[in-house]
């Protein structure tokens, strides 16, 4: 049954990959309005007092990676982890080197509707491990702060932004064509 699920997941990226190639705009960096930076990031090592913060900031999940070890658990003994952790994430940053295993997720097929028998009725969901999450926001944080203090991004870029959402988009878009909010 793992195979069956397997096989038809990677078949269904594979199309979606050939089919959407085509509709990818070439865009020029001139209409993408990217900024460029002459500056470098640097990726400042990670505090115990972070790690601790970013890990209290988990949403309480009992879900839990390839490794079995739940969101709610780390919350639980960030205190105990906390050091370990840290010199494990400062070694990842200062070697550029993401370790393989938090690079391997869980796949759990969720039905979406439909016959449960057919294969076609699932999605794949990905459950990382929570320790290769906290990796992530650690540099995410890193990342995002050399993009917005350096004014990388342009003022339409919406996505993956905290002061922004669908809703602004949409009252700035509005607001810029009708001349009124």
């Amino acid at each position: 049954m793992a195979e069956l699920f397997n096989s038809y997941f990677c078949k269904i990226s594979e199309e979606l990959l050939k089919k959407n190639r085509k509709n990818i705009p070439n865009f020029e960096k001139q209409y993408l309005k990217i900024k460029e930076s002459t500056k470098t990031m640097f990726l400042i090592p990670v505090t115990e007092n972070e790690v601790e913060n970013v890990a209290k900031g988990l949403k309480n999940k009992s879900s839990a990676g390839i490794d079995e070890i739940s969101d709610c658990v780390v919350k639980q003994c960030i205190i105990r982890l906390k050091k370990p952790l840290t010199n494990i994430y400062n070694a990842s940053l200062e070697s550029g080197i993401f370790p393989d295993q938090l690079k391997i997720a869980k796949v759990i097929p969720v039905d979406k509707k439909g016959d449960k028998k057919n294969v076609q009725n699932y999605r794949p969901i990905a459950l990382l491990s929570v320790f290769s999450k906290l990796l992530e926001k650690l540099v995410y944080n890193r990342l995002m702060g050399f993009i917005e203090g350096n004014g990388i991004l342009t003022e339409e870029q919406y996505g993956f932004r905290t002061t922004k959402s669908t809703e602004t988009a949409f009252a700035d878009f509005y607001s810029k064509y009708t001349g009124s909010y």
